[in-house]
């Protein structure tokens, strides 16, 4: 009856406890005489073997030679049978009946390689201590080696989910486990390895319902070891410590990283190091698994977690399908934490905090250092003194109406809410003898994108269209005068103003200057009117030689969302376009947007916590150039898609010429445009990176890319021309998405008009 309740079906498949038969009994006898009749049961007998370490653990000064051991072992039997001393353990789902020592002679042999690392009474300490573990991917190795050292008597194993084969890769098991309860694999190696250890499992994972059990039921824990994936187990468990003031630790999988919480020592000590922030039980449940991202990055440290980690976690859901470990990362969790937990529960530890034990840093060649980036800073800052030499070379001021400075702060002012790539603001102006000298500054516009200064050119024919329009609203004409010095461009333009007004057909956007802004946030495509689509191609059309053309169909925006955030994709991934990205450009934090007054700050980007989690990760350029070398990324198309395939239309402004004066009417055409779309309550989002990334590829800035993103760009190249169907001698300058959407709040910030205005 007994043997037929073991091998029940489902009893068999969830067993994990092995069975004892102490044939001394005649009752047990029985059960193992009919069990050994079976045909498919494996027998292990080495209780002789056995016997010899017992008797030598108890010799340890003598040499013991056979001829002792057969002395000595016949003496410590006495009158039992060696087939009936100690025990035998028989693993149902092994089918394994094995022969071994009684608990007490069991764990002294089995434990007699930790003296005196671990003494006899500490051994005797640990055995009445009890671990819980929560999660059982790193946590199987971990409580493997706690079983193995025996640092405890009683083990608590909590995890919901079956091994797969993909967790074989970490998880020491055989793939006849595949589809079994990882709480059952491993509760069953710990049996095999000692079937005296105490083990509880919690098919469920930590649960309301079973909270209370897994910390209290016969005994409260000693120490809870938490490694699982969720962040709501991670916040509810250590509240729960905290409460019953057990210690917790953590091992991460990554650069050897070990969390302490030493909540018996320090009882009002914040969770996780304070790296939770507010989140406590209450909150957690209401959160999103997008919402959840910003605080589990700060709680794993994305600044410190390992470059492959950063560049793997950029990947998830994209090429690979979740955070990678490795079995010697989870390994040396193992060990880590069990060295931990022991010298915790033997009082020989009391720190609390974060740890490190980092292979990379402790056993490395020196090599595969940071980039140089030099290169990519550009020329030196235009000081006020080369403003004053580049102006003295050109001969103006004589027939200059009269302005007074007034009036220049409010053109100025005017002119510098002009877009420019990543709000570099390139541009710096020069009072001088009743004329406004414009410069442009390449030490803030110098990037992978702004080849030979096209980007800019657009940007300072936006400023030539505001200047203009505003000289207007205050009564007067601007006259502006470009590159008037054709060997040095830096001298954008000159402009003199008449003390009369001529009728400006656009004088009433000139409150739209202040109001333009970039909108970033996702429209729900709905088409825009046709009243709307004519007049904006019209104003365009009021530039010589501009033209606009707005693409509406689903099939034809999906197309260009593709090429536009593949060279996204392209110019994160490229060195210097990183560079440009992370450093000169983006502005994370109050303090950086202060100090700077240009670039992008995060919070005008319209991320969700996710996307925006996913650019600090990507702030590390070698975690960048780990992807590049792979040629991945595809993680940055994700982050732009969303945006554009929700425009209503997709607007392409083209010009009949491709030198530096059609990329400045360019940027006139586009600022008419753009007034006039937000003047309407359209909304206007600047998408134009393939535009300037194609100016490169196209010029002699080819050099600047590998084999595989020449391949790329040539492929975006051809599609955008199949797409745009340009008549030859004209060139897109730039690119665009509209929508009716919900409003912008964030505006980009502009640097003081004392850092930008010189008067002489």
């Amino acid at each position: 009856m007994l043997i037929e309740k073991i091998h029940a079906t489902k009893q068999l498949n969830e067993s994990y406890r092995p069975v004892f038969f102490h044939i001394q009994n005649p009752e047990e006898k029985a059960a193992f005489d009919d069990l050994v009749k079976l045909d498919n049961i494996f027998i292990y007998d080495e209780m002789y073997d056995h016997l010899k370490e017992l008797v030598k653990s108890m010799h340890p000064a003598t040499k013991l030679k056979d001829a002792d051991y057969k002395v000595l072992i016949p003496q410590h039997l006495g009158d039992c049978p060696i087939e009936e001393y100690g025990v035998w353990v028989y693993y149902p789902w092994s089918r394994r009946l094995v022969h071994i020592l009684d608990e007490q002679e069991f764990v002294n042999v089995r434990t007699n390689r930790n003296r005196y690392k671990i003494t006899d009474p500490e051994q005797a300490l640990l055995a009445t201590k009890s671990i819980g573990i929560i999660g059982l991917s790193v946590g199987q190795s971990i409580a493997l080696t706690i079983a193995m050292e025996r640092v405890c008597g009683e083990i608590r194993l909590a995890d919901f989910d079956t091994a797969e084969l993909s967790n074989l890769n970490r998880l020491r098991t055989g793939v006849h486990n595949l589809g079994v309860l990882k709480t059952i694999i491993a509760a069953r190696e710990i049996a095999e390895i000692d079937p005296y250890l105490k083990v509880k499992i919690f098919n469920d994972g930590l649960t309301d319902g079973n909270i209370d059990d897994f910390f209290l039921k016969d005994g409260k824990l000693d120490l809870l070891v938490e490694v699982c994936d969720g962040l709501d187990i991670k916040i509810v468990s250590r509240f729960k410590a905290r409460e019953l003031g057990v210690p917790v630790v953590m091992d991460t999988n990554d650069r050897g990283m070990l969390d302490i919480e030493r909540f018996d020592l320090e009882p009002d000590r914040p969770i996780l190091h304070g790296l939770a922030g507010d989140l406590d039980p209450s909150k957690i449940k209401g959160l999103t698994n997008e919402e959840k991202i910003p605080y589990i990055l700060k709680m794993i440290g994305a600044e410190t977690i390992s470059t492959r980690l950063k560049a793997s976690m950029m990947e998830v859901e994209q090429s690979i399908n979740t955070w990678p470990q490795l079995a010697s990362s989870v390994v040396l969790g193992g060990a880590l934490t069990t060295d931990v937990s022991r010298k915790i529960l033997l009082d020989q530890n009391h720190v609390s905090g974060r740890f490190y034990v980092d292979f990379d840093d402790m056993i490395s060649d020196g090599k595969g250092g940071g980039a140089d980036t030099t290169a990519y800073e550009g020329p030196p800052e235009l000081t006020r003194e080369t403003m004053l030499e580049i102006a003295g070379k050109y001969p103006a001021g004589a027939d200059a109406g009269k302005i007074n400075e007034d009036k220049i702060e409010q053109i100025v002012k005017a002119a510098c809410l002009a877009p420019s790539g990543g709000n570099a603001q390139p541009w710096k102006f020069l009072f001088r003898n009743n004329a406004l000298y414009i410069f442009h500054d390449e030490h803030y516009s110098f990037s992978l994108l702004d080849y030979k200064n096209t980007g800019s050119y657009i940007g300072f024919g936006a400023m030539l269209e505001n200047i203009e329009i505003t000289t207007a609203s205050l009564g007067m004409t601007a006259h502006a005068r470009v590159f008037p010095l054709k060997e040095d461009k830096r001298l954008i333009a000159v402009v003199t103003f008449e003390n009369a007004n001529t009728n400006n057909a656009y004088g009433y956007l000139s409150g739209a200057i202040p109001l333009r802004m970039t909108n970033r946030k996702t429209g729900d495509r709905k088409p825009l009117q046709e009243k709307d689509m004519q007049d904006l191609a019209a104003i365009a059309a009021t530039v010589p030689g501009a033209r606009l053309q707005l693409f509406e169909s689903e099939e034809t925006i999906s197309e260009f969302a593709e090429i536009l955030t593949n060279t996204e994709r392209i110019r994160f991934l490229h060195p210097r376009g990183h560079y440009d990205t992370f450093v000169k450009e983006l502005r994370f934090t109050p303090e950086e947007i202060a100090a700077t007054a240009d670039g992008l700050d995060i919070a005008t980007l319209n991320m969700s916590e996710g996307d925006k989690a996913a650019l600090q990760v990507a702030r590390d350029p070698s975690a960048i150039n780990f992807l590049h070398k792979l040629e991945k990324g595809e993680g940055f198309k994700k982050i732009s898609r969303k945006g554009v395939v929700s425009a209503s239309c997709i607007g392409v402004i083209s010009m009949d010429g491709h030198d530096s004066e059609h990329f400045l009417r360019g940027g006139r055409a586009l600022q008419r445009v753009w007034l006039e779309a937000n003047h309407r309550h359209i909304s206007f989002q600047p998408v134009s990176q393939t535009v300037f990334m194609l100016e490169r590829y196209l010029g002699d800035g080819a050099a600047d890319f590998n084999s595989y993103e020449l391949g790329q760009l040539q492929n975006i190249h051809n599609v955008l021309s199949g797409l745009l169907g340009l008549e030859k001698g004209r060139y897109p300058v730039f690119i665009f998405r509209l929508f009716y959407g919900a409003e912008q709040k964030e505006r980009a910030l502009r640097r003081p008009l004392a850092k930008v205005l010189f008067v002489n």
